[in-house]
């Protein structure tokens, strides 16, 4: 397009076309192009200096890396954040190498644990390997060596390909295609990624440094550096004796020495105390910023001590919220282009705290849905169920009655509206029905006029408003929950055609078919309540009688064949009482 041109963009532009855009990646290093990109971060040295001898810079990426590889990949449809979880496709590679086994040498937990620990370490990003079948897909997925690897920028195409140092001095090409690049972006350089460990770099490095003092403090009878001031002249030798004298190491903690010395001896302190370095604060103050830099709480890593239950479960929301799953939308993104169908995502519905602040904001969406601030598909929409196609579902509903007083996709009736105002409580829906016979209609089997001569006019107190009989088709569809429930009770007999007519203050409107409750039904079904009771308590009473004397027959028994029985029986002494006694 000619207005997207450097001539037009540029005051200083020439008649000759650029080669670079300015905003190309290479444009302010134009003469990396073609070759290896490589800095001086030297990732072994990472790993040596701080997951190895930093405790907490392990635990750091221990936690991230632990629970980003524990998590299943899942697949959404689409090829978007918000679709729809697949289910059905059990036979994708990409989910067998993501949950499974990833290549021959490791399954899928090692390989992205390794994953995100070299996120974390390498400012290069992590390189992914696909290995391809004949078929041309991918049938597994290797970490190349972040430290021997390196892209190669290209001006049109960002990166040409990747350059691999081989163990053995040779040197492998990788096409584009071929390699997942993931790393976390770079404010200025867009071929290097960012790890914690460059800002928390003096922190890792006064922690190693505490750590030795500390040991070569206790390997030196913890006793300072400092010297010996002999007054007067001493030769070599004795120098070199007391030298050994007090050489403080492991072996010699707790020696005493004597010295000799006609005109005294100083001793001068040069060395200072863990006190005096302030040894604990240090340490403490280095701990925190470290763990800072990683994103990663102490209560996550495994020490609670100091803080309450609640402060612990926030520093866990803070940790997924804030480093995990950033951590893990850039890793999937980054696997985005292993299938171009689905959208890469991970299933984090059994994370603990992450189902708390899901239960929090569902409750949240209720107390809205209540109070008639949001419909019930926004409420449903909010907490991932489907919506339902209905009118109802779409209005926002007011209590008490659960009334519609306004839709979210179409325009409200002002009219009903009012008319469901003053409709009687617990009755909503018979104004919604919009229903409202005027004046001389005609019911079914009467003349124009006939049921106004059955019914004589009723004076109006004043100051009085009789409002107008309204009518309620049971047969349609309800608009409120409160008016589904009137029809529910009210439901007419089948052969009725006609609507029943109601009407908040006329009891006329409804003419003969009112129907009453028959006080002889009443007595006949107390009647039938009440035979039905006596017959439950004759039955108990029968089953315990019957109980009493299965047990009596069971001790009478017992009796009769006990040892106590047949020595009276050999003794001719057995009566009745003896058996049949209280």
């Amino acid at each position: 397009m000619a207005w997207n041109s450097s001539k037009n963009k540029s005051l200083g532009s020439s008649s000759e076309k650029s080669v670079l855009g300015p905003g190309a990646p290479v444009a302010f290093n134009s003469g990396t192009t073609g070759k290896p990109y490589r800095d001086s971060w030297d990732i072994e040295r990472a790993y040596r200096e701080g997951m190895q001898k930093v405790t907490w810079v392990n635990r750091c990426i221990d936690a991230i890396s632990g629970n980003q590889a524990r998590l299943p990949v899942i697949l959404r449809k689409d090829n978007s954040p918000d679709g729809k979880i697949v289910t059905d496709n059990k036979d994708n590679k990409i989910l067998d190498l993501l949950n499974t086994k990833s290549n021959i040498g490791e399954n899928s937990f090692v390989f992205r644990y390794r994953l995100s620990s070299q996120l974390l370490l390498s400012s290069r990003g992590a390189f992914i390997e696909k290995v391809r079948g004949r078929d041309g897909g991918i049938i597994g997925l290797h970490l190349l060596p972040p430290q021997h690897t390196s892209p190669i920028p290209h001006p049109k195409t960002f990166v040409s390909g990747f350059e691999v140092d081989m163990r053995n001095g040779t040197k492998v090409i990788l096409k584009p295609q071929d390699v997942v690049w993931i790393r976390k972006p770079h404010p200025l350089d867009p071929y290097l990624s960012l790890t914690p460990l460059e800002s928390a770099g003096i922190a890792v490095e006064i922690e190693n440094l505490s750590k030795i003092y500390n040991r070569n403090f206790l390997l030196n009878d913890g006793r300072p550096g400092g010297l010996l001031v002999v007054r007067g002249e001493i030769d070599d030798d004795d120098k070199d004796e007391l030298r050994s004298r007090f050489r403080g190491n492991i072996n010699r903690a707790g020696a005493i020495t004597v010295v000799s010395s006609d005109e005294g001896v100083d001793f001068v302190d040069t060395g200072s105390s863990p006190r005096d370095a302030n040894y604990i604060q240090m340490r403490q103050i280095t701990k925190e910023e470290i763990l800072a830099s990683f994103g990663v709480p102490e209560s996550v890593i495994g020490n609670a001590a100091g803080r309450t239950f609640s402060n612990a479960a926030e520093e866990h929301r803070v940790f997924w919220n804030e480093t995990m799953l950033p951590h893990m939308e850039l890793i999937g993104r980054g696997l985005d282009e292993l299938d171009v169908e689905y959208y890469i995502d991970f299933d984090t519905s059994e994370v603990p705290i992450l189902v708390l602040y899901k239960q929090e904001r569902e409750r949240y969406l209720l107390d809205e849905f209540q109070n008639g601030l949001i419909s019930g598909n926004e409420y449903r929409r909010g907490t991932g169920r489907k919506l339902v196609d209905s009118d109802l579902m779409q209005a926002m509903l007011a209590n008490p009655n659960l009334t519609p007083i306004g839709y979210t996709d179409k325009k409200f009736d002002s009219t009903q509206q009012a008319q469901m105002a003053g409709a009687q409580p617990g009755v909503p829906g018979v104004a919604a029905a919009g229903m409202v016979p005027t004046p001389g209609a005609a019911a079914e089997g009467q003349a124009p006029g006939a049921e106004q001569a059955q019914q004589p006019q009723q004076p109006q107190q004043p100051g009085a408003q009789e409002l107008a009989a309204q009518m309620v088709d049971f047969n349609t569809k309800p608009n409120t929950m409160a008016e589904a429930l009137a029809a529910e009770q009210g439901q007419q007999p089948a052969q009725q055609q006609q609507p029943v007519m109601a009407s908040p203050t006329a009891l006329s409107a409804f003419g003969s078919d009112m129907q009453f409750k028959s006080e002889t039904k009443e007595i006949s079904d107390w009647d039938a309540k009440a035979e039905e009771n006596a017959d439950r308590w004759v039955e108990i009473l029968d089953r315990n009688i019957e109980r009493l004397f299965e047990r009596q027959q069971r001790v009478v028994l017992e009796k009769a064949t006990g040892a106590k029985s047949k020595k009276l029986i050999a003794a001719n002494t057995l009566d009745v009482d003896s058996i049949f006694d209280a």
